[in-house]
């Protein structure tokens, strides 16, 4: 069960940040505006590409709390 549920949350964080990452989403963050002298769309390419890699790893290196896997 446990690993039905990790194998779940990878294809919904998947999910996500393929809407993230599709025209609509891009269409927000690209604007004529700069933060830092870094124009706004390559900080949200960068944020959720951050994001999605930490949340991934997170979701990886989690432990079953009930104990050792038995078959």
């Amino acid at each position: 069960m446990p690993d039905r549920i990790k194998r779940q949350r990878f294809v919904f964080l998947s999910l996500l940040l393929l809407l993230l990452f599709t025209f609509p989403m891009i269409t927000v963050a690209n604007k004529p505006v700069k933060v830092g002298g870094i124009p706004l769309l390559f900080i949200y390419f960068f944020m959720v590409w951050i994001a999605g890699i930490i949340l991934l790893y997170r979701y990886a290196e989690r432990k079953n709390h009930s104990g050792p896997h038995s078959s």
